[in-house]
């Protein structure tokens, strides 16, 4: 009947089994896809039976991007027009499709819907919740990483009657999309379509030619064709594996205290303060959105005082100057000159980096030297697990820091690179914020650390890009 009109195959039948079940038993459903596997055109599917059939409800359709939403939200309409009934039950608009009352009549009060949302920032994926019941799709959903979004998500889809699926290929290793396959695996329902499948109706030729291209082992063909997440994200500059080969490794110690500092530039982002000594990090705090250079500075003062307070444990003379250096860049100047004020109460030395540099045979920004230099001190880097303490402001306590989808590993083994002329150039920012990825903070924050830290182990006079005295060191540990 019904599957021999619309040509549905299995591998779409699976998929609109397990959303049926989920609106009974309220797990989430999760689906990874190889390319051209039919996936938009089951989600279309799934959002127009859902609204035709609950009254007041409302569909939520979101992705990463404005165009990926728009690619689902064109299909929907396909769907809608292709039948000689439904045109008649529903009211196109731009961002919204409604669904008519009984009597032919306009839903004035926007209650029964669906709506095209780009999940950019938590704000823009707010209030989704329906009378009759709430569908989330979330399509792409592998390049939505950001914890608030995903929990403002959860909370549309909280009542009964709810559905939350994503759908998308699997390209990244971190995010809620990762984890759903994964850790999280007890909350959702997952599932797989292959191009390999014996019921793909794509363009066989496609999976040859990545056959061929590819290999069958290669994370491309991982990806596009089978719907598996890669072995690692090979375009990324510093990979999963190198980051947490720091976990808790025996490294040796250097009486260096260090804590470096990046001011948060738009009001998405974090401030970062990462702070330890040589090659052994102890401390992390993460302040959401821009703060002024006084807000910045009381956190600083408050990681000064863990270090000097554990010192001991450390191992750094508590009365040791500790070396703070800052991105100076746009809002940071602030935060340096009013630490200035309690540098000498606190025996601090202030370090700058700055982004005027002329490159070197390497990197050809200062931004890509600091990450080259952080690559390089990962080999001998300890980040430590610790136990969760309550209420602490250390994130380093919290495993959702490494994992989570603000986490380390996704600030950091996300952002990819390239080498146009030998020389290594980073992903900008803002081509990170255009894929629906946030600025990769912590990350830069790290960097800046491994920066000075491999300045003082080659103990070098003067600092590329960095504003300070003569340095030399000192015998007890730091430059003087």
């Amino acid at each position: 009947g019904v599957s021999k009109l619309l040509r549905i195959g299995q591998q779409q039948r699976e998929v609109l089994k397990a959303v049926a079940k989920s609106g009974r038993d309220r797990k989430y459903v999760a689906v990874k896809s190889g390319h051209g596997t039919g996936k938009t055109c089951v989600a279309s599917w799934i959002a127009l039976w859902f609204v035709f059939t609950r009254h007041n409800s409302r569909a939520g359709i979101l992705a990463p991007t404005e165009r990926q939403a728009k690619s689902l939200w064109g299909e929907m309409k396909f769907w809608i027009n292709q039948s000689p009934l439904l045109p008649d039950f529903f009211d196109y608009g731009a961002e919204i499709i409604g669904v008519k009352n009984f009597d032919g009549s306009k839903d004035t009060q926007g209650n029964w819907q669906m709506e095209l949302r780009t999940a950019s920032c938590a704000e823009n994926v707010a209030g989704l919740h329906g009378k009759g019941g709430t569908l989330i799709i979330v399509d792409e959903a592998s390049g939505i990483t950001d914890k608030d979004i995903i929990t403002t998500l959860e909370g549309a889809v909280s009542d009964k009657n709810s559905i939350f699926l994503m759908i998308g290929n699997p390209t990244q290793l971190f995010g809620e999309f990762y984890d759903a396959f994964h850790k999280s695996k007890k909350r959702y329902r997952t599932l797989t379509l292959s191009c390999e499948h014996k019921d793909y109706r794509g363009d066989k030729q496609y999976v040859r030619n990545m056959l061929e291209k590819f290999g069958r082992h290669s994370n491309e063909y991982k990806i596009r064709v089978l719907g598996e997440f890669p072995s690692s994200e090979s375009d990324s500059y510093i990979s999963l594996q190198e980051l947490t080969s720091t976990y808790n490794q025996e490294t040796k110690r250097l009486m260096i205290p260090i804590i470096s500092v990046d001011p948060a530039d738009f009001g998405a982002d974090n401030t970062e303060i990462c702070a330890g000594v040589g090659n052994h990090i102890y401390y992390w705090r993460s302040i959401k959105g821009r703060k002024d250079g006084h807000d910045n500075v009381r956190a600083i003062l408050d990681c000064v005082r863990h270090l000097r307070e554990n010192s001991e444990e450390y191992g750094f003379p508590r009365g040791m100057a500790i070396e703070v250096i800052i991105d100076v860049n746009g809002v940071g100047a602030s935060t340096r000159d009013v630490l200035k004020q309690y540098a000498r109460r606190e025996n601090l030395k202030i370090v700058e980096n700055k982004a005027q540099w002329a490159g070197d045979a390497t990197a050809e920004k200062m931004a890509d030297l600091l990450w080259v230099k952080m690559s390089e001190q990962l080999t001998e880097l300890c980040i430590p697990f610790n136990k969760f303490v309550a209420g602490s402001k250390n994130e380093l306590s919290n495993k959702d820091f490494f994992d989570g989808a603000d986490g380390l590993e996704r600030s950091i083994c996300s952002r990819k690179y390239s080498i146009p002329n030998g020389k290594i150039v980073l992903e900008s920012k803002d081509k990170m914020r255009s894929n629906g990825m946030r600025s990769p903070d912590k990350g830069d924050c790290l960097a800046l650390y491994c920066f000075l830290l491999s300045k003082h182990k080659k103990a070098k006079q003067g600092i590329f890009g960095m504003k300070t005295t003569a340095f030399k060191i000192n015998p007890e540990g730091g430059l003087i």
